[in-house]
């Protein structure tokens, strides 16, 4: 992280969400009696510090019609903030993103005085063989943010979002999360993709250079236990074929 950050309370703001009641606490106990381990429930208890209902979009709110998403009947989008003692798991946000029916916007940041903060979004559908049950598909955290994202920052305002319904509106902030992930993997400034065509080309290239970086992790860490001059040469080789790739991955997302 190079920039200074952007906290809480700035990204909060950045949505321009319309005005509505105080937030509301959600008790922990909401979240750990709807998991299925007790490692889950452990999770909860030990990383969530808190976490706030804090805003509604919906029709009344925000003028954006209802919308059906893979089955799911879409009527709000719940924005959430979370404080985590430390970095917030991976598996702790999709637990509160499982533990609402609803898209959620969930804004989380690390606990601490001017602590960065992060945006994650949790992709849905209705679950085919069980009525009324959600499953979360996807996961996308944009990570902590500084003001060098600041151009993500000013797409997030809830003016700048596509209105024609609910599922176009979460589609669109999904599509700025990607397009981050995008800018920072090419090294470039933030923009968003001028085409669908555009937008699939850079979620590919992300998914690849995702694999490849696991890739790299395993290599460069079978190099440093072999002790077989030839296996590490041959290792060694991969490797930087292994990286190659992955700056071929980075081309395509300019």
């Amino acid at each position: 992280m190079t920039g200074s950050p952007i906290t809480l309370e700035s990204l909060v703001g950045a949505f321009a969400l319309p005005p509505g009641p105080a937030p509301r606490r959600v008790p922990k106990a909401s979240l750990a009696d709807n998991v299925p381990t007790a490692a889950d429930k452990r999770l909860i208890e030990g990383k969530l510090a808190r976490l706030d209902w804090l805003a509604a979009i919906n029709p009344a709110t925000a003028g954006v019609a209802s919308a059906t998403i893979d089955g799911l009947e879409v009527s709000t989008v719940n924005v959430l903030v979370a404080r985590t003692r430390g970095p917030m798991p991976p598996r702790l946000a999709e637990i509160i993103h499982r533990a609402i029916p609803q898209p959620v916007v969930l804004i989380h940041a690390d606990d601490a005085p001017d602590a960065p903060a992060a945006v994650s979004l949790g992709s849905k559908r209705a679950a085919k063989r069980e009525a009324g049950r959600v499953v979360v598909t996807a996961v996308h955290d944009t990570g902590a943010l500084t003001v060098d994202d600041r151009g993500f920052l000013t797409a997030l305002a809830l003016d700048r979002l596509p209105s024609s319904d609910l599922g176009a509106l979460y589609a669109g902030l999904v599509e700025r999360i990607d397009a981050l992930c995008a800018a920072r993997r090419g090294s470039r400034p933030f923009r968003l993709a001028t085409s669908a065509d555009e937008l699939a080309r850079w979620r590919v290239a992300l998914a690849n250079a995702a694999d490849l970086d696991a890739r790299i992790v395993a290599l460069a860490a079978a190099m440093r236990k072999e002790s077989r001059l030839a296996a590490r040469v041959k290792l060694g080789e991969t490797l930087r074929q292994t990286k190659a790739e992955l700056d071929k991955c980075k081309t395509m997302l300019d």
